[in-house]
């Protein structure tokens, strides 16, 4: 037979005013760890954006490579020209990117492009830049 002893005064357990202090140190350390989360969230968010700018980017370089010098070199110099926006899915976000290409004549046989893609995101305005250098082949 199990015999039962009574509690002593140190056994008693927690009071009801230990415990709300409690639950109160805990939930300021998981408001402090949501706070984290959200920024760290926001920072990987907007770089997974501006990776997909160099992507577009770099797509436009490629089909500028591919064009014929003498297309690019009828090309308005010195100018930004507007190309089509590009509007990409991306973690349940449609981010729409802005292109722009600006041709500069080094001389006869060689030209600077310069390609810009800029995007929005929560009222800023970002902006990447690419520089490469065709030559007539």
């Amino acid at each position: 037979m199990i015999r039962l002893r009574p509690a002593r005064k140190n056994e008693r357990g927690l009071t009801l005013l230990e415990t709300v202090v409690a639950m109160a140190i805990i939930f300021i350390v998981f408001l402090g760890l949501t706070d984290a989360g959200l920024l760290v969230m926001e920072n990987n968010i907007r770089n997974t954006l501006r990776d997909e700018a160099v992507s577009v980017s770099d797509n436009v370089m490629a089909l500028t490579r591919q064009t014929q010098f003498a297309l690019l070199d009828a090309e308005p110099k010195g100018v930004p020209v507007p190309l089509d926006n590009v509007v990409r899915q991306i973690r349940g976000l449609r981010q729409t990117y802005r292109r722009s290409r600006v041709f500069t004549g080094l001389n006869t046989e060689t030209l600077q492009v310069q390609v810009d893609v800029s995007w929005d995101r929560q009222g800023r305005t970002y902006n990447h830049q690419t520089t490469t250098i065709v030559r007539n082949r």
